[in-house]
């Protein structure tokens, strides 16, 4: 009986901070995945010497994401991945961030 009340109260403190973990992990990793398109974006506008303020259309966005080594990232939460504009802070955003924190923050 005690060995069990034992079991019981090292689930009641480990489980919490297992789901917590997972949770967090998938934040940090569609985090990755906003940096590595933002850094994309800009060796695309250097490269092809775009302005700031415009959308990039469907072929620009395939152009983008060529130069992301690997697959298209894809958000561990099942969010979406928008390129909202060239030269915005951010430039692209995830469809969770509102739900689950998956957002890019700058230092201002």
């Amino acid at each position: 009986m005690i060995v069990v009340a034992i079991i019981a109260i090292f689930m009641a403190i480990t489980l919490p901070n297992y789901f917590k973990a997972g949770k967090n992990s998938s934040k940090n990793i569609c985090i990755n995945n906003l940096k590595q398109i933002d850094g994309a974006i800009e060796q695309w506008v250097l490269d092809k010497n775009m302005s700031t303020g415009i959308v990039p259309s469907a072929t620009q966005e395939e152009e983008i994401y060529a130069y992301i080594k690997g697959d298209m990232p894809v958000c561990p939460s099942k969010g979406e991945y928008t390129i909202v504009g060239i030269g915005c802070k951010p430039q692209v955003v995830c469809s969770k961030e509102e739900d689950v924190g998956h957002k890019l923050f700058y230092g201002y």
